[in-house]
């Protein structure tokens, strides 16, 4: 028997009932707040309970091969592989997104007393010296003649 993500987990393996997967269990890596179910939250031990069963309730006149048994590892072994390398990229992600936010800062903060343009929501140049750096929602604004503009409004330095 072959698991792809189409078979049934309550189907039969060889006549036998193989049992459905919990949806509490957690997948290989696990994600934090993730609420998962189904195929999804098939982890090794399910993965290993489900072969035992296959082994279990099969034919002895007709057992299965083992060359799908070790298809079927590879396949796991695969999947959970790239569950970790997406789980990475993941983590890498929020790293480079953090570190933006955090250059943007540093980049209003050197504003603080330079003579700035900014570009206001009718699309009108304004000149200023910028006096402050204030933040909005997670991104820093400079602050220029008393109105607060984003960081990405300012359209020229003198």
């Amino acid at each position: 028997m072959t698991v792809s993500p189409t078979s049934s987990l309550g189907a039969s393996v060889n006549g036998a009932s193989v049992p459905q997967a919990s949806s509490a269990s957690s997948s290989a890596g696990g994600s934090a707040g993730a609420s998962q179910t189904g195929l999804n939250s098939l982890n090794e031990n399910d993965f290993m309970q489900l072969l035992v069963t296959q082994l279990q309730n099969q034919d002895p006149m007709n057992p299965v091969d083992n060359t799908q048994m070790l298809a079927q590892l590879a396949q796991f072994s695969a999947l959970e592989e790239m569950t970790q390398v997406a789980q990475t990229d993941a983590q890498v992600l929020g790293a480079v997104q953090g570190l933006e936010s955090e250059m943007n800062l540093l980049l209003a903060h050197s504003l603080i007393g330079a003579k700035v343009t900014v570009q206001d929501q009718s699309g009108s140049q304004v000149q200023g010296t910028v006096s402050s750096v204030t933040m909005n929602q997670g991104s820093p604004q400079v602050v220029v003649n008393g109105t607060s503009y984003p960081l990405t409004q300012v359209v020229g330095m003198s």
